[in-house]
Formats: structure tokens, sequence, C-alpha cells
């Protein structure tokens, strides 16, 4: 008996915070107020990062809001810990009742969790949240980078690219007839690509080119396909390869500008035979596999609550050295942290 509990031991593995069950987004704020009155009652209280790296003092001052998922006018929230001298730095986040470095958060020990999947539960959200708001939008963020990704609302429709027990990558789509934005009733007119994402340390693997092809492949055959509008250099070169590879695609994909009527299209293989693109696009892993959609304006990003300029919030500090606005909204905002009240 002894030996076979030995056995069955050494097959259990550490559970991840995406693989734990959470049926409802509430479950994730449950009981913070009062764990927040615990930190302020017992004081600094250090947790160790993996391997080893760093110990970081949990206080009042440097435990954070971050806005996660847009759900109409609700926020939801996840308490978020980011190192005492650069606000910037999330380096855990806290998930059912303790802290969790972030690169924990997306790991997972499903076995099943593998390939491209779809998001659909409450951790997941979680998942592609940390994907493009922090690892994107701060911690494998490019120098000079200055374009975002917003913060998907819950009807979102993504996949996760998963390798190894990893979240490694992501693709976000507009489905036809869905809103553009809620200031106006338009609805895209077609499928479109709007995100790509893969980190910087399984590039020029072929996994953009991986999530290209799947989403053309979810597409009924006869279907216009858009990517939307201002397509990144990268992600023109994955697109060419794509399309050298798949000729029978070459009529069907465009870059469009929601709602993707055919004056707001223009067909992907023509402008690369015209060369009518973003310079380096031929060099397509030296910057994140991103197209980023234009809907997402100043005002919008204000509505989220991304913003925020009042007198208890924070605004992670934007990385892009260059300070320019993105050309297609005006946009120039990171992820924000929200101080915790307590």
């Amino acid at each position: 008996m002894e030996s076979n509990s030995k056995l069955e031991n050494s097959f259990k593995v550490k559970p991840y915070p995406v693989d734990l069950p959470v049926r409802h987004y509430g479950e994730l704020s449950t009981g913070y107020d009062e764990y927040l009155s615990s930190v302020k009652s017992v004081g600094a209280l250090p947790i160790t990062l993996p391997h080893g790296e760093k110990q970081v003092e949990v206080t009042c001052e440097n435990i954070g809001r971050l806005a996660f998922l847009r759900d109409g006018d609700l926020s939801h929230f996840i308490l978020a810990l980011h190192t005492p001298e650069d606000e910037t730095q999330v380096v855990a986040v806290y998930l059912q009742g303790k802290w969790w470095p972030v690169g924990d958060v997306l790991k997972t020990s499903n076995k099943s969790r593998c390939g491209l999947v779809l998001v659909e539960s409450v951790m997941e959200r979680v998942v592609l949240f940390l994907l493009s708001q922090v690892i994107f939008g701060i911690l494998e963020r490019p120098l000079g980078e200055d374009l975002y990704f917003s913060v998907y609302s819950m009807w979102e429709h993504g996949k996760i690219l998963w390798q190894n027990g990893e979240a490694v990558g992501f693709y976000t789509i507009k489905k036809k007839g869905s809103l553009c934005d809620s200031c106006t009733g338009q609805s895209y007119q077609l499928p479109v690509l709007d995100s790509v994402f893969v980190r910087s340390h399984w590039r020029r693997t072929g996994l953009a080119l991986q999530m290209l092809e799947d989403f053309c492949s979810s597409q009924p055959s006869e279907a216009i396909l858009g990517i939307s509008f201002p397509v990144s250099p990268g992600m023109y070169g994955v697109c060419k390869k794509f399309l050298e590879i798949h000729e029978e695609e070459r009529d069907r994909l465009y870059e469009v500008e929601a709602p993707g009527g055919w004056a707001q299209r223009r067909n992907v293989w023509l402008n690369i035979q015209l060369r009518d693109f973003p310079k380096h696009c031929g060099n397509s892993e030296q910057s994140p596999q991103c197209s980023y959609s234009h809907e997402r304006s100043e005002a919008n990003l204000e509505e989220e609550g991304i913003l925020q300029q009042c007198e208890s919030s924070v605004s992670l500090k934007d990385t892009s050295s260059s300070g320019k606005k993105r050309p297609a909204d005006q946009t120039n905002t990171g992820t924000n942290l929200k101080k915790a009240r307590t």
C-alpha cells in the first residue's frame, strides 16, 4: 500500500492558476479587501521570485489593481505586485488566495492544453491579459515601439498558443457582425485578424505563421478575410511567407480598417508586390508579430479606465523611447495600475 501511495504521489504535478476551477469573474476579487487590510496591519512580507532571483516585499505601496477585462461599463480587477523601484515591473499577481509569479500564471500542468486553444475560461482570460498587457505591453516591449493592445472585452474571440506547458503567444479576431466599438452602431463586414503576438524567446520558429494559417483555415473557404490596419512590419513578413506557400489565399486576404467595406480594404499580396508596406518587413522576427485595430482611440481607452488620471491611480510608465503617437488613432498608453485602497 505504501509503495502504491508513493507511486501515486510521483505522478502528481503542480497545478497552476489556469488549471484551477474559477467559475465566475467575481471569484478573482473575493477576499481582496480582507487581504489588503491584513497587509496593512502586519506590515511588509517578503516573497521570493522563481529561481531565487530576488525577494520583493509585499506592502500596500507596491500592490495595485489591474483592470484586466471589460464587461460593458464594468471592469474586472486583479491585484498585482510591482517592484518598489519601478511601477512598470509587475512581478506577481494575486490569485486563488496567494501570490503567483507572472511566469507561473502563464504555465499549465494540463497536458491536453497544447497548441492553439480557444480562450473560454476565466483564468484563460487572465492569461490572455498578461500576455497582451504585461508581457508585450511592458516586459518584452522593443525599444521605440509605440503601439499597444487595448484591454479585451469578455466577448473577445481569441486563441492562446501553448507549447511544453507554457503560453507562448496568442491571436484575437473580430467576428463578422461584431460591433466595431461602443460609440457607433457599425459592425465588421468580414472576419478580421485583429492582434497576433509571439513571445520573444519563441520567435523564429514559425509560430506566427501557424496562427495565421489557423485563422484562415478556420474561416469559410469563400470568405474574404481581413487583418487590422496598420499591419506591423513583422506581420507583413509573416503574410509574405504565408502567401508564397498558400497561393490560393492571395485573393482573399486584405489589410482593413473598420468596419471593412471595400473602400477600406487593400489586398495584402498586392501591397507586397508593389512594396507598399512598412520597412523591414522581411525581418519578421525582430518585432512582435502584431497587427493593431484602428478602433482603439484615446476616448475608448479613457472609457476602459486605462487613462485614469485621478489621485488614487498611477499609470504604468510608458516604456516607448520615441514618445510618438500611434499612427492609426494617436494613442500612446500602457497598462494601468490603480493603487489598491486599504
